[in-house]
């Protein structure tokens, strides 16, 4: 095992702790685990690298929220942050259920204490911000069109439900983002526009091979194909990411997007 790497395991503590998170996480119980799924090396590795994502998902919600208090956030966009950290590790729970289904999770090593890149910017409104676009504005905004073409291609009753729930859950995550750019517009200036746009850029560079290692296999079981995840992939990152941001006086580099084939020019 390499230094700062361990294995990535889940547990549970139980008690009043369980009785806690039991009424946010019922539904899994109530998903089609009876079905008979083929046991399927990508589809293991996919679940498997889902429920990491989404464990270090909640650690990035975790930190919005903290970076949002610091900045006098609306509280409702602040305890929506912090509400995400349980959707995300429930859908960790959920992944890791899948693969187990799927003939078992594949071995990880991960480096627990780096799984949120933390901000470069010193003030705190603009760290909020980049911490808000790395997640919310690109990685979540990705994920959900992403998905939802997993969805109709899954061939699989238990992983179309899983994937239902998560892509349901997902939409609302790349919401925040938006509603926080808005509330914090006045307060963002040229110079920090454009560094969210170099931030969203270098996300943008990030999660095109991220994504594409976890969805590049033969498509189904929450699996895709390259011929239908690259093209799923730079559209969203056109539409879902680029436009939006640059609605908001936000632009990523053209250079970026060109490095994932999402160059607007070639529209």
């Amino acid at each position: 095992m390499s230094a700062g790497l361990v294995p990535f395991e889940l547990s549970t503590i139980g008690g009043p702790w369980g009785r806690r998170l039991a009424p946010r996480r019922a539904w899994i119980d109530e998903l089609p685990w009876d079905e008979a799924l083929p046991s399927s090396p990508e589809a293991r590795q996919v679940w498997t690298a889902t429920a990491f994502s989404e464990y270090a998902s909640a650690a990035a919600f975790a930190e919005i929220a903290a970076a949002m208090l610091a900045t006098g956030a609306p509280i409702d966009l602040v305890a929506a942050a912090g509400d995400f950290v349980v959707d995300e590790l429930v859908h960790t729970e959920l992944a890791a259920r899948v693969a187990a289904a799927l003939g078992g999770a594949v071995a990880l090593e991960v480096d627990l204490g780096k799984l949120v890149r933390p901000p470069v910017a010193v003030d705190p409104l603009l760290a909020a911000a980049e911490l808000v676009v790395r997640t919310s504005c690109v990685g979540e905004a990705l994920t959900v069109p992403i998905l939802k073409l997993s969805r109709r291609l899954a061939g699989s009753r238990l992983v179309d439900a899983a994937l239902a729930a998560v892509v349901a859950d997902e939409a609302s995550h790349a919401q925040l983002g938006w509603w926080f750019l808005d509330w914090a517009d006045d307060r963002l200036d040229d110079d920090a526009r454009a560094h969210l746009g170099r931030v969203a850029g270098g996300a943008v560079r990030a999660f095109a091979p991220l994504l594409g290692a976890a969805g590049c296999g033969r498509s189904g079981l929450g699996v895709l194909d390259c011929a239908a995840y690259d093209p799923a992939f730079v559209d969203a990152a056109r539409r879902s990411v680029a436009a939006p941001l640059a609605a908001r006086g936000i632009v990523i580099p053209a250079a970026d997007l060109a490095a994932v084939g999402a160059d607007p020019a070639r529209e």
